[in-house]
């Protein structure tokens, strides 16, 4: 068996293994674990290894996301906290998936994996309002906060990203009435779940993404129905405003809480911390804007200067355990090195374009939950969404190896000519 053949073997169980850890993402944290753990065994015990990096020298988003983990690694050299950085770089492990989804996946398991996704996505939701409702009871889940698999935070993110895609779907792909009206109760069900959880980052980053794509679908319209789409999207958040006063309560103290930071210097808030720790931030990166701390230093430097510099900011936060923002959280460590090579990350996202229209609308998803969601916590820090961003971003990667739009329009402009 040549080598191409014996990894080829092996893709199929990683494909299928990827669809599993998909469909994990919204339920149970183990089987996320374990998928993972089993498609990078076998991506690196299944041959045609040297295939593979021949591949991935073209593939420019992996190769950003390479450079942003190597960039970590080598920080290690001038970190304050080497120990708590190797620590910190066991969960960055997860964006190995990144190369090693997109150079074992076809177009098939790509739609499959976006099913099994929207699909886990939704039933989590379903049991999410059961316990909300008080038809189910599960342990550490209330009605006050029932996010039923993970943290409430967390989940916020994975049902943005899940809605998002769903809608992407109903919008961008070819389909016929009856799967169109699913895909759009599917996106319904997710997005309810929004209202009733917690989790303002994921909220806040599932209003930005739902304009970014409904934008990039009525910019392929006439300027009427971008108007028109832009009419229709603030009577249905006026209409969630006004019918869903639990998120109401929280959009509005979350206003009183920033003002109370920024205008009245009290901190004592969700939100007032969050201030406090980035004017922390803020500081470190004033004194190392290069390089950062290294990839497990910033957190020794932030307690130092709260204990110099800071003391009226420690009964705040001196106990975070990371800062509660992503760019900051990567300034910090890695100074603007860092924020470029994270930049270039999403810049490869973005850039396309892809094949077909649907992989254009889930680049746009996923960069812009991302970028908005990162504004309130580190979500490449947390497994969950950091194992959902790697998971997509892999096919994303494949789908570069597509032709793109721009190419087939050439293609069928020359065959007319």
């Amino acid at each position: 068996m040549s080598e191409r053949d014996h990894g080829g073997r092996f893709d199929t169980h990683i494909a299928w293994l990827a669809v599993v850890l998909a469909f994990s993402l919204p339920l149970y944290r183990p089987w996320v674990t374990l998928a993972s753990s089993l498609i990078m065994i076998l991506w690196l015990v299944g041959g045609a290894l040297r295939s593979r990096a021949g591949a991935l020298r073209a593939d420019r988003l992996s190769l950003s996301v390479l450079l942003f983990v190597a960039l970590n690694l080598l920080s290690l050299i001038w970190s304050d906290d080497p120990r708590a950085g190797i620590d910190y770089l066991t969960k960055y492990r997860y964006l190995l998936l990144v190369p090693m989804i997109a150079t074992s996946l076809g177009p098939a398991f790509r739609r499959r994996m976006v099913t099994a996704f929207s699909l886990a996505a939704g039933f989590s939701v379903i049991l999410s309002w059961s316990v909300f409702s008080g038809l189910v009871t599960l342990r550490g889940v209330s009605a006050g906060n029932p996010a039923p698999t993970m943290s409430h935070i967390d989940y916020s993110v994975v049902l943005a990203l899940a809605a998002l895609l769903t809608l992407n779907r109903v919008l961008n792909e070819e389909l016929t009435k009856g799967p169109r009206l699913a895909w759009a109760a599917n996106f319904a069900l997710i997005a309810s779940g929004l209202v009733i959880n917690l989790g303002r980052s994921g909220q806040l980053a599932f209003a930005g993404g739902f304009l970014a794509l409904g934008l990039h679908w009525a910019g392929r319209r006439s300027w009427k129905t971008s108007v028109a789409f832009v009419a229709a999207s603030a009577v249905i958040f006026t209409l969630v405003w006004a019918a869903a006063p639990r998120l109401r309560h929280r959009i509005e103290r979350a206003r009183d809480e920033l003002q109370a930071a920024l205008v009245d210097h009290r901190y004592q808030s969700n939100l007032g911390n969050r201030v406090a720790a980035n004017l922390v931030a803020a500081e470190i990166v004033r004194g190392r804007p290069v390089l950062g701390t290294g990839v497990g230093g910033n957190m020794a430097e932030f307690r130092h200067l709260l204990d110099t510099e800071f003391p009226d900011l420690k009964p705040a936060v001196y106990w975070y355990p990371h800062l509660h923002n992503e760019y900051a959280q990567v300034a910090t460590e890695l100074g603007l090195a860092g924020l470029l090579s994270l930049a270039w990350v999403f810049w490869e996202i973005l850039r396309g374009p892809y094949k077909n229209r649907e992989v254009d609308g889930a680049a746009i998803v996923l960069a812009t939950v991302y970028l908005i969601g990162f504004l309130g916590d580190p979500f490449l820090h947390k497994q969950i969404p950091l194992v959902a961003f790697a998971v997509f971003a892999g096919l994303l990667a494949q789908a570069e190896k597509e032709p793109s739009l721009r190419e087939g329009e050439l293609k069928v402009h020359a065959r007319a000519g």
